[in-house]
């Protein structure tokens, strides 16, 4: 925020951040040194996306700071801004933050809202309208006439298996993962299909990033001279 000169939490919409993940050499490493490891190599994805989602809004003051025994599990606890990714690729923190700066000028805009869940298209026209531009109460992707700029988004299969009172099987697939399916079909074309255009950026593993089931939905804009 300093850097981007942002005083005030509420002009942050989008915080990006791509964090470490475990492996099997550091695993290895804390072992030989007498310690143990929060969970296995193929969980720390959530824990290290969770964590930080956390971070993020408890430095926005979107929450207060959680105790130990609520990351990963309380996911009442969310940020609607943060979209965390983790990789084997990097060992420090990497965070890019985007927000509204009175003064800067210039013609575009950033907004946010939350997907309560994974058939909420309106959130994602709320956050076109938190960015800036004017929409009818039901509008349709003819309606932001090309002006949006670039969609990102952040989703996830519903921990509880369900889905508005039907059972969701994503997560009960034993050949393939939820994620993939996740990420293409539910965000990549809904989001394609809401804004008619395919500058649609999805990630999954919204640990603390949103509602559990939903995910925040950023928009930018393209609001005039």
């Amino acid at each position: 925020m300093r850097d981007a000169g942002i005083s005030d939490p509420k002009d942050v919409h989008y915080v990006q951040t791509k964090t470490p993940l475990l492996t099997i050499e550091s695993v290895r490493d804390a072992e030989s040194r007498g310690k143990h490891v929060a969970c296995e190599v193929h969980d720390s994805m959530g824990v290290s996306n969770g964590t930080t989602a956390l971070g993020i809004a408890v430095a926005l003051g979107e929450v207060s700071m959680p105790r130990a025994e609520q990351i990963c599990k309380d996911l009442d606890l969310y940020s609607s801004v943060a979209s965390c990714s983790s990789g084997v690729e990097l060992t420090q923190a990497q965070i890019v933050l985007l927000g509204n700066k009175a003064g800067a000028g210039g013609r575009y805009r950033i907004g946010h809202a939350v997907m309560r869940d994974a058939l909420d298209i309106d959130g994602i026209y709320d956050s076109i309208r938190n960015a800036g531009l004017t929409l009818p109460e039901r509008p349709r992707s003819d309606d932001l006439k090309g002006r949006v700029v670039n969609c990102f988004m952040k989703c996830e299969a519903d921990h509880r298996g369900t889905l508005r009172g039907r059972r969701q099987i994503m997560l009960d697939d034993s050949d393939v993962h939820h994620q993939p399916p996740c990420q293409g079909r539910r965000g990549r074309r809904g989001g394609r299909r809401s804004i008619g255009d395919p500058a649609v950026f999805v990630s999954v593993d919204a640990m603390h990033q949103g509602p559990q089931g939903g995910g925040p939905v950023i928009a930018i804009v393209d609001v005039g001279e």
